[in-house]
């Protein structure tokens, strides 16, 4: 809501017009540009005639928030041309606008708080924290922002007190704690030892300044409250202050540890347990191996972060329930991580925040692998029976062309292309790859016979390649390749149908329920046996994650191939989960983010399924039948090529045999 505010900053009061300028120089130096300020304030000016501290202040000091309010508008709208939203305050009920809803995500807060009746910093406390928990209900609200939150005139016996127990609040319930709490100091004098400040105890009638406190609650100080600069009120002179940088970087160097609880959910194969030990401080604290906690202990090598990981939930529940047993200690806020192969899903986006995913998995359907195709008929379809009768006709039809050119030529042509058999020997012999007895002698016959010698070279180079690698691999047959074939086929099919919530979405979808009303219940249990099912009996699918059967695969059947269909069933991007707005998650993704894009998660889980070939089970000898889906190019590939050998040189030897014996009957009977 932009907003334009009447009263100049001329008609403001010493204080408030010295407020102004605070919160001005605090917007042009470390507000983020060309971002929405977001400024709550209260709905009436604040009256003082039932507050003690009235006496304390002249009229000339008291502050009016929404004077003050109005005159930041009016600069951040007019001066600066800086878009602005307001909510009003109420100062009974200290609620939020319900209307205040859109897209743009703020990165500069202002906060007024409204005056209180009595000066509790309990009350204090609780009021800021009303105000924040309002605007967090909103879309845009955004806990990595910079917040400024202004203190009404009021005393308190101690500052720093106050300014501590507020940005204790609202980190622990909200995680924000990129603050700027500005309280006036209404007290006579201030004591500067180092880098901090301790004041007397002693009750002034003159505001002399405001004091601006922050902290750094991740540095090795501890959390603790810090006075950075202090805002000088002078009637005559333009405001002052040290010059101090008001939002230092909160979260601290590389030498300084930061230490992140983990929840772990245990598996047999991406994150497995290793026990537990007892540190100095007394804490139990539990071991995991896996490709999980190597990226993490990467990123904590870099970041200087310490991990310390929970136990996992018991192995007796079901996979869903310890899911979200892993889980829902990160959504409350009592863990700052989890991990264990979790699948990240967008219904959980309002409670966690998501890692980029580091493994892509899914489930597919396990399928029986097709059998071997026989060579010899593999070989005898190498060209369909149209491509032969084709190839047949162009011989025939060559022969008879050349036998024509060479009888009716006026150039009289070699008396071999003068026979029609010989013809036809002599195109055969070119198939073959053999010599003719002679070269054609006519031009038109010899580009003829050319042309035939390029097609034949060509036919044979198809052919020998199909026949040369149907002989080292003649393919395989019956391959299920779609989720469709398979509902179609005699094949037995199973799924756990306690999944059907994530594998049956869609009870629209006449696939699936055809593969919901087909297939029957395996529980997970079982997963050995049905993998042995698929595999060895070659009479069963199964719908599983991918990475169980394939580990089942490696280490009990290593000889044996695991077949499944072209496409996944449904998808898992696996990722860790991280408390909402915890204040590590930039960095730590950051990292993550460049292990990732760099491949080293994906070689810790390549280097993870590399072990499996080294954890063959002592039973994997039995299901080796010695069909092994490698060889060595032998004879034995080439014995076709023997069988038609001999049958060439039987035929020959026949025909050879009864030339002679024509040539011997017919010489005989002219005798």
């Amino acid at each position: 809501m932009l907003i334009r505010h009447t009263m100049s900053l001329a008609l403001l009061n010493t204080a408030e017009r010295s407020l102004v300028q605070l919160l001005q120089h605090i917007t042009n130096n470390y507000f983020t540009m060309g971002r929405s300020v977001l400024i709550t304030y209260p709905d009436k000016c604040l009256h003082y005639a039932t507050r003690s501290v009235k006496t304390l202040l002249p009229k000339s000091q008291q502050i009016c928030h929404i004077d003050v309010a109005g005159e930041t508008l009016r600069i951040l709208n007019e001066n600066l041309k800086w878009a602005t939203q307001t909510i009003g305050t109420n100062i009974e009920t200290l609620s939020l606008g319900e209307d205040f809803q859109t897209d743009d995500i703020h990165y500069n807060y202002i906060v007024f708080l409204p005056a209180l009746e009595h000066e509790y910093i309990d009350q204090t406390v609780d009021a800021v924290s009303s105000i924040v928990d309002n605007t967090a209900l909103t879309t845009t609200n955004n806990p990595r922002g910079r917040w400024v939150i202004l203190i009404s005139d009021q005393h308190f016996q101690s500052y720093s007190k106050l300014a501590m127990g507020i940005l204790t609040e609202i980190y622990e319930n909200y995680y924000i704690y990129d603050v700027i709490i500005i309280m006036p100091n209404i007290k006579s004098g201030i004591i500067q030892k180092g880098n901090y400040f301790e004041y007397e105890n002693v009750k002034n009638s003159i505001k002399d300044r405001y004091l601006l406190y922050s902290w750094l609650p991740f540095h090795v100080d501890g959390k603790q409250p810090i006075l950075l600069d202090e805002w000088m009120i002078d009637t005559q002179n333009s405001s002052q202050s040290l010059g101090r940088n008001l939002f230092p970087p909160k979260l601290p160097p590389k030498g300084i540890t930061i230490n992140v609880t983990v929840s772990a959910l245990e598996n047999k194969l991406i994150l497995v347990g290793k026990g537990n030990f007892t540190d100095d401080e007394g804490m139990i604290g539990y071991k995991y191996e896996g490709p999980e906690v190597n990226a993490m202990a990467m990123v904590a090598e870099h970041l200087n972060f310490s991990f310390r990981f929970g136990p996992t939930p018991s192995p007796d529940k079901k996979h869903v329930e310890r899911i979200l047993e892993a889980v829902r200690p990160v959504a409350l806020g009592e863990v700052d991580m989890a991990i264990g192969a979790l699948p990240l899903h967008p219904q959980l986006l309002p409670f966690l925040d998501f890692t980029h995913p580091y493994y892509l998995s899914g489930t597919n359907w396990f399928v029986p692998c097709p059998k071997p195709y026989p060579r010899l008929k593999r070989i005898s379809e190498t060209f369909p029976v149209s491509v032969w009768c084709l190839f047949a006709l162009v011989i025939i039809l060559t022969a008879i062309v050349t036998l024509f050119q060479s009888k009716f030529n006026k150039i009289s042509e070699i008396g071999t292309y003068q026979s029609g058999v010989m013809c036809f020997y002599c195109m055969w012999a070119v198939i073959l790859g053999v010599s003719v007895p002679n070269i054609p002698r006519t031009f038109s016959v010899r580009c003829l016979f050319l042309l035939f010698v390029w097609y034949a070279f060509v036919m044979n180079m198809l052919f020998q390649t199909f026949f040369t690698s149907y002989l080292v691999d003649p393919g395989i047959i019956d391959q299920v390749h779609t989720l469709e074939e398979l509902i179609e086929s005699d094949i037995t099919m199973g799924y756990p149908k306690m999944g059907d919530m994530y594998f049956f979405q869609d009870k629209s979808d006449p696939i699936l329920i055809k593969m919901h009303n087909r297939s029957e219940d395996i529980p997970y249990d079982t997963l050995e046996t049905i993998v042995r099912k698929i595999i060895i009996d070659k009479n069963y699918a199964a719908l599983l994650e991918e990475i169980y059967p394939e580990h089942l695969a490696k280490t009990m059947m290593p000889s044996k191939p695991l077949c499944y269909l072209d496409d996944r069933f449904s998808t898992f991007y696996l990722g860790a989960f991280l408390k909402k707005h915890i204040p590590i998650s930039g960095i730590f993704k950051a990292c993550l983010n460049r292990l990732i894009a760099g491949g080293l998660v994906a070689k810790e889980v390549n280097d993870m399924k590399e072990t499996w070939n080294f954890r063959i089970s002592p039973n994997a000898n039995a299901y080796d039948d010695g069909d092994d889906e490698y060889f060595v190019f032998s004879v034995h590939h080439l014995m076709i090529g023997f069988y038609a050998l001999a049958a060439g040189i039987t035929l020959s030897s026949v025909l050879l045999i009864m030339e002679h014996f024509h040539f011997w009957l017919f010489t005989k009977l002219k005798k």
